[in-house]
């Protein structure tokens, strides 16, 4: 009995350092729900509009948000990559509290923080080429802006805190 617990326990170790990137289509089924048992974490590559905002509106009818939705149970971490235009498209709220990392790219996570006022500690926990989305009543302290510059993290403002097709 003990090598099964042992077999387990090496499975769910594995499973936290694999990773599987998926591609996006409209057209295509999604995955099959295996891959959340044998990757902790899984890129999805292709991210629309549309599909964010079914997401962010939870629309069940919508296979692929059922099928996220059933990853993020099974505690995959999604990594979902999107291009820079679509960076106003995103909700804070997502960027805030939804259990995903957007990538700008290949390599550029997306970041937003709460606190009115970031610090130099704030900042310095980002990987380099990062992107820090802030609203208007935020502000940096001159630390901050000093790490901003040398990790070559990219500041981007909004003027409010909703996307525009919150509108």
């Amino acid at each position: 009995m003990d090598w099964i617990v042992e077999e387990v326990l090496k499975k769910i170790e594995e499973r936290k350092h694999n990773s599987q990137v998926v591609s996006y289509s409209e057209q295509e089924q999604v995955p099959n729900e295996k891959l959340f048992i044998d990757f902790g974490e899984i890129q999805l590559n292709g991210m629309t509009i549309s599909l964010l905002i079914d997401l962010y509106q939870v629309n069940k009818h919508n296979q692929w948000v059922s099928w996220i939705l059933k990853g993020i149970s099974y505690n995959v971490k999604f990594f979902f990559q999107i291009n820079e235009n679509m960076l106003n498209f995103v909700p804070l709220t997502m960027l805030h509290d939804w259990p995903v990392t957007f990538i700008v790219g290949d390599h550029s996570p997306v970041f937003t923080l709460y606190q009115r006022n970031i610090g130099r500690s704030d900042i310095a926990r980002f990987a380099d080429y990062s992107i820090l989305i802030m609203t208007t009543t935020q502000k940096l302290t001159s630390e901050a802006l000093e790490v901003i510059e040398q990790k070559h993290i990219i500041k981007k403002v909004r003027t409010d805190e909703d996307c525009i097709w919150q509108k």
